[in-house]
């Protein structure tokens, strides 16, 4: 009899549970929202809420930059890459996390890819931590973790983000970095968590791995590692010998 009313209770607990994580997802079902006006360009679709003339900027910087982002990452055609952009930095946040997305306390996420699709916040109500051009900005950003995902959808995020980083909004780098701040260990670039990545100074640094491949092996080999991931095949040696080369490399960079 115990047992049968410990069933019944942990049934109803889970139905419970599964029931709120149901409710908690709901908005992250359909990324448009209903009121949603459509820009189609050349090589990306851009979709907004209210804030027109801020949608139409990101629209001519994205459909202007992404011909030569998509051909430089082996696109010759228009991929089915469209940004969606949201008025309110929390309706940007739930579209990825849910109902729950506001309340994690992610001042700084103004932007993502889920797939080939990029929401953003719309860079005229850029939150607490950015300004406009840093959303601007943002659309590019996104739009290469977009077209990475094409090539490699389950692609490591230091990669991903040290190539979105690279290739378009990367902060400059100097060498003092390595003297006062923490270099990301070889166990930490293999974490998939974001707030780990962004807590370990993977916005700093993942872009100066990119960069040290592509000096130092080239671009072909690069975007070998983006596809594969396969450090033995590409380069004849393994992740870890090719970090330890990278952290050389920072130690002693130019500037």
């Amino acid at each position: 009899m115990k047992r049968n009313k410990s069933v019944k209770v942990f049934g109803i607990i889970f139905v419970i549970a599964a029931l709120l994580i149901f409710i908690n997802l709901i908005p992250t079902l359909r990324l448009k929202t209903s009121n949603m006006h459509i820009i189609e360009g050349e090589w990306v679709n851009v979709y907004y809420e209210d804030e027109e003339a801020a949608a139409k900027d990101v629209f001519q910087l994205a459909n202007a930059r992404a011909g030569e982002l998509a051909k430089k990452l082996g696109f010759s055609k228009k991929q089915n890459i469209n940004i969606y952009i949201y008025d309110h930095q929390s309706t940007m946040q739930m579209k990825k996390y849910g109902l729950i997305g506001p309340m994690l306390g992610l001042d700084w996420y103004i932007g993502d890819n889920i797939g080939t699709n990029v929401i953003l916040t719309s860079p005229a109500n850029p939150g607490k931590v950015h300004d406009y051009d840093n959303n601007k900005q943002a659309a590019l950003h996104e739009m290469v973790h977009a077209y990475v995902s094409i090539i490699n959808p389950h692609i490591r995020l230091w990669l991903t983000e040290g190539m979105a980083l690279y290739l378009s909004n990367a902060e400059p780098f100097y060498k003092k970095y390595t003297y006062n701040m923490h270099i990301p260990a070889f166990s930490e670039i293999k974490t998939s968590n974001p707030v780990k990545f962004s807590n370990m100074g993977g916005y700093t640094f993942a872009n100066t791995y990119i960069e040290y491949i592509d000096e130092e092996y080239g671009w072909e080999k690069l975007m070998a590692i983006i596809k594969t991931e396969d450090y033995e095949t590409v380069f004849g040696k393994s992740d870890e010998d090719i970090y330890n080369e990278w952290v050389d490399y920072i130690k002693n960079y130019y500037q």
